[in-house]
């Protein structure tokens, strides 16, 4: 089996708006809005099977592809991919692939394997389960009643763990909104926080402590991932599990620095941050053998299938932007009951439905390469 053909469409999609903090890139780079321009990429091969994966930004993608990426998997046996993830490394040497960027042609590799095998990708990469629980992801509201509404919705739809992003800056006031949501939601109702990287070491240290207090699961990316010392510091000075290395580059090497730092009690890993299912797999799998968890980082069907494969991650994450979004969970793509997800049924290799034809009729622009 080879590639025979590489395509990518640059596509409009609407997207329901959320706030993300204040004064913070995030959702549409601060700003409310209801489109994004994304990238699906198709690797066809000899055999009429095709490879798909979805990713974000999509005119960056679109170049890389033409540039880079296209010639490079054009040819090659789509069944190795170890192989052609190694090659993606050596072009990021030259290119510096966003991290979003990387793992894509990985994604759709994966998508044929499974196709081949008339299986979901997860089964390929080990199949440790066959669903698993979902937390309730918030975005930022402005008042405390906006954060119990959205809070007590996702409890009444099965949630059993919620995470907060916090809408502000400063430690004080944003010890007093998890304050205020501890004492809404009682003692037994598990809580974390994921503060995406807005404090220094001092802010930090005193929000942990805050936590710990109000006995939170765990404590998120509280600072930028580059200060690895800082981490080591507040790992050590804290009880509360420190989360970190999601936005971190490097995939399982990165992963690998923060272990042997002592920089972080639970590992990050996904698709679209470490490099596909490959180094999604890796950075789980090392995180596994120095007996450590390793959380998928947010949703849709290729993390939700690294989830499924992975025996030392926990949840499923699922962003809940207000409560019509938690309660439309029910009749959304991906199967949710009671808290739980699991595949479509019938899934096979990722379990992209793709309208092939509306998206060729509807594409902004597309790279053909033959």
């Amino acid at each position: 089996m080879k590639i025979i053909r590489v395509m990518a469409h640059l596509i409009e999609e609407k997207v329901k708006p959320f706030t993300w903090q204040t004064n913070r890139p995030g959702s549409g780079d601060g700003h409310a809005i209801d489109r994004a321009y994304n990238c699906v990429l198709r690797l066809i091969t000899d055999e009429g099977i095709e490879g798909h994966a979805l990713g974000p930004k999509g005119r960056i993608a679109l170049d890389l592809i033409q540039r880079r990426v296209g010639q490079e998997l054009l040819g090659k046996n789509p069944l190795n991919t170890e192989f052609l993830w190694k090659r993606m490394w050596d072009i990021d040497r030259l290119e510096e692939f966003p991290l979003y960027f990387f793992g894509l042609a990985d994604v759709a590799l994966w998508d044929i394997k499974g196709k081949v095998a008339n299986l979901p990708v997860y089964q390929l990469l080990g199949g440790y389960r066959d669903s698993i629980p979902a937390y309730a992801s918030t975005t930022s509201y402005d008042t405390e009643k906006e954060y119990f509404e959205v809070i007590d919705a996702s409890l009444e739809e099965g949630y059993t763990s919620i995470k907060l992003h916090l809408r502000y800056w400063d430690v004080k006031t944003n010890a007093k909104l998890c304050r205020a949501i501890r004492n809404h939601v009682g003692d037994d109702i598990e809580l974390t926080l994921d503060a995406s990287a807005i404090w220094d070491y001092q802010d930090s240290l005193y929000m942990g402590r805050v936590l710990e207090e109000l006995n939170f699961f765990w404590y998120e990316e509280p600072m930028r991932e580059f200060d690895l010392e800082s981490y080591r510091k507040l790992c050590d000075a804290l009880d509360i599990p420190i989360l970190a290395a999601e936005c971190s580059d490097g995939s399982h090497w990165n992963a690998a620095e923060f272990i042997r730092r002592g920089a972080c009690d639970i590992m990050r890993t996904s698709t679209h941050y470490k490099g596909g299912f490959t180094g999604g797999m890796k950075v789980g799998q090392l995180a596994e053998a120095n007996g450590m968890r390793a959380e998928v980082h947010g949703g849709g069907l290729a993390n939700l299938q690294l989830g499924l494969a992975l025996p030392n991650n926990t949840y499923y994450e699922d962003l809940v932007i207000d409560v019509a979004d938690v309660k439309s969970k029910k009749h959304g793509s991906i199967p949710f009951k009671n808290g739980i997800v699991s595949l479509p049924e019938g899934t096979v290799g990722v379990g992209w439905n793709l309208d092939i034809n509306h998206i060729e009729a509807t594409a902004l622009d597309t790279v053909d390469i033959r």
